[in-house]
């Protein structure tokens, strides 16, 4: 990492404050982890959740404690003083993950990757190399935003709902964080193989935006039954500090499936995590947008 952006990084988590200017290095940051929501085009807004992601990436790639270093500490020094802060052996663990997704397929499938067919038991996936896949046997992928969810996809009611709506055989990806796989990487992935994508995330503003600029997006998921979901696992605060002119001008998107989606969080004020579809025979459907 940059050492302006290590600062940078380190302000966000630092402060209460959750809204900071939208500059290059930090637009770049969003991107390519896929953290923050934009707040129109001059701003991108962090959640707690979002602050504990970039303290633990922070830790992970550079090797930095927030809560030992400021930064006033890297003022002053050059970038390779201001590397013999950070612990070498984490920064070369964060080479080792380069180029990696995590990949399965859907429960009670097999996965079929390279003209090799693998069923894996539950609660497994395989880490990969996606530049040393030469062929993918599944016609489009299911991205999911929580790995919780991904590793119990078992036990959701996915299988059902992508059978439904014609996305049988799906590639299952999580779409990555600071540890495990990281977006960018899925992006590049899903580029060079030209995959229709399915997104299974939370239903809430932030993902929903990100939602309607995912490249290649062709449907989300949601539960049958959203109005009751809502009801029963809907979270006030989750909405009230999500929501922001960027998820507003989704209220009046040309697609009806977003459209749709937004209005009905828009209506409840509420957002629902994905992971209360877990163990809870949540019937799903997959809606286009």
């Amino acid at each position: 990492m940059e050492k302006r952006l290590i600062a940078t990084l380190l302000r966000i988590v630092q402060t209460p404050k959750s809204d900071f200017p939208a500059g290059v290095g930090l637009r770049d940051f969003r991107q390519r982890y896929g953290i923050g929501l934009p707040v129109g085009s001059t701003s991108i807004r962090f959640s707690d959740k979002d602050k504990v992601e970039i303290t633990a990436l922070l830790k992970a790639q550079a090797g930095i404690d927030p809560g030992q270093v400021s930064p006033g500490a890297w003022e002053g020094l050059t970038r390779a003083q201001a590397l013999n802060l950070a612990h070498d052996e984490k920064l070369a663990r964060g080479a080792v993950k380069r180029d990696r997704i995590s990949v399965k397929a859907a429960p009670g499938q097999a996965m079929r990757i390279g003209g090799r067919s693998l069923e894996l038991p539950n609660h497994a996936h395989l880490d990969i190399n996606w530049k040393e896949v030469d062929a993918i046997e599944h016609p489009c992928a299911l991205v999911v935003e929580n790995y919780e969810v991904f590793d119990a996809l078992h036990r959701t009611e996915i299988t059902n709902a992508l059978a439904a709506a014609g996305y049988e055989q799906a590639l299952i990806i999580y779409r990555g964080d600071t540890n495990e796989s990281r977006k960018d990487h899925v992006l590049a992935f899903l580029a060079a193989f030209a995959l229709p994508v399915v997104l299974f995330g939370d239903l809430d503003p932030a993902s929903l935006v990100e939602a309607s600029s995912f490249p290649n997006a062709r449907a989300i998921t949601l539960p049958v039954a959203l109005d009751q979901a809502f009801d029963s696992y809907g979270n006030k605060d989750l909405y009230a500090r999500q929501v922001g002119p960027a998820f507003e001008q989704l209220l009046d998107s040309p697609s009806r499936g977003l459209r749709t989606v937004a209005n009905e969080i828009h209506r409840q004020r509420k957002g629902l995590v994905q992971e209360s579809m877990i163990g809870r025979g949540v019937a799903l459907q997959v809606e286009a947008i």
